[in-house]
C-alpha cells in the first residue's frame, strides 16, 4: 500500500508539473490554443485521477489506523490490569515481569505501526512515503524527509532528486539474456532553466528497436554520477517514458544524462 500511495503522488506531481509548464509555455505563446485546451483538460484529468487515487490509498489507511488503534488499548489495559495486581500484593514481581513482556512487546509494535501510519496519512508529497525495510521496497525508495530524529537519504547537495534508487550495479539488464536494444530516443528536461525550489522534470524515452522484449536499466546522472535508476519492460518496437521529478537546488550549470542522452539544466537566481 505505501507504494501504491507513493506511485499515486508521483503521479500527481507529474501532472502539476505538466500543467505549470503548459501555462508558461502558453503564457509566453510558445503554443496555440487549441493545444493548450487539449494537454491541459488531458492533465486535469490525470492529476483528479492521482488525487482520487490518493485519498483511496489513505482512507485504507485510515481503517488500519483505527483497528490498531483498538488493539494497542486492549494490550494497555492488560498492562493496567497486571500493575494494578502487581502493586496490590496480588502478583510477585517474578510472575509480573514474566507476564508483562508479552503485551508490552505488542504494544509497541503497535505504537510503531500506528506512528508510520500516521505519517503516511498526513503525507502531503512523494518524497514523505516512507517504506518499511520488511516491504522489499525500502532499496528503491530511500527518499524521506521531515520525519523528525530519521535523517534523509545521503542525496547530492546540487539537486534532491527524486525517486533516489540505490545504483547498485548499474549495467544494463536483459531479459533470458537477449542483447540490450534500447536507446533513449528522446530526453527533456521541464524547465531547462528554473530557480532554486522550484519543480523540475526530467522524462527519457527509452525505445526498443529490436525483435524481443526486453529489460532496460536506466541510469541517470547529474554531472556523469549516477543518481538513481530504473527498470522498464519494453516489448518489441515499443516505447516508455521514465519520469524523474526534483526541485532546484543552488544556481549553477547542471548536465543531466539518462544513458547516451545528454541536457543541460540552468539553475538561476530569481529576478
Amino acid at each position: 500500500m505505501e507504494n501504491d500511495l507513493r506511485t499515486a503522488f508521483l503521479n500527481k506531481e507529474r501532472a502539476e508539473l505538466f500543467l505549470a509548464n503548459l501555462e508558461k509555455l502558453h503564457g509566453d505563446k510558445a503554443i496555440n490554443d487549441l493545444s493548450y485546451t487539449a494537454l491541459k483538460t488531458e492533465y486535469a484529468v490525470n492529476l483528479q485521477h492521482a488525487q482520487i487515487k490518493v485519498d483511496q490509498v489513505k482512507q485504507e489507511f485510515n481503517k488500519r489506523l483505527l483497528m490498531r488503534t483498538r488493539q494497542l488499548g486492549v494490550f494497555k489495559q492488560e498492562m493496567a490490569n497486571l500493575d494494578a495486581r502487581f502493586k496490590v500484593g496480588q502478583m510477585p514481581a517474578e510472575a509480573y515481569l514474566k507476564q508483562i513482556k508479552n503485551p508490552q512487546k505488542k504494544a509497541s509494535d503497535l505504537e510503531e505501526q500506528i506512528a508510520h501510519l500516521n505519517s503516511l496519512i498526513s503525507a502531503k508529497i512523494s518524497a514523505e512515503v516512507s517504506v518499511p525495510e520488511s516491504s522489499g521496497l525500502a532499496s528503491l525508495f530511500t527518499s524521506r524527509f521531515g520525519r523528525g530524529d530519521r535523517q534523509p537519504a545521503v542525496m547530492p547537495s546540487h539537486l534532491a532528486w527524486m525517486p533516489q534508487i540505490a545504483p547498485e550495479q548499474p549495467e544494463n539488464v536483459p531479459v533470458a539474456n537477449i542483447p540490450d536494444t534500447t536507446s533513449i530516443s528522446s530526453l527533456h528536461i521541464l524547465p531547462d532553466r528554473a530557480h532554486p525550489g522550484s519543480s523540475i522534470g526530467v522524462i527519457a524515452t527509452v525505445t526498443n528497436s529490436g525483435q524481443e522484449k526486453v529489460r532496460h536499466r536506466a541510469e541517470f546522472k547529474i554531472n556523469g554520477r549516477v543518481e538513481a535508476i530504473e527498470d522498464v519492460s519494453i516489448e518489441p518496437g515499443h516505447s516508455q517514458e521514465v519520469t524523474f521529478m526534483s526541485v532546484g537546488g543552488p544556481p549553477g550549470d547542471y548536465h543531466i544524462s539518462v544513458d547516451n542522452a545528454v541536457g543541460l539544466l540552468r539553475i538561476i537566481h530569481p529576478a
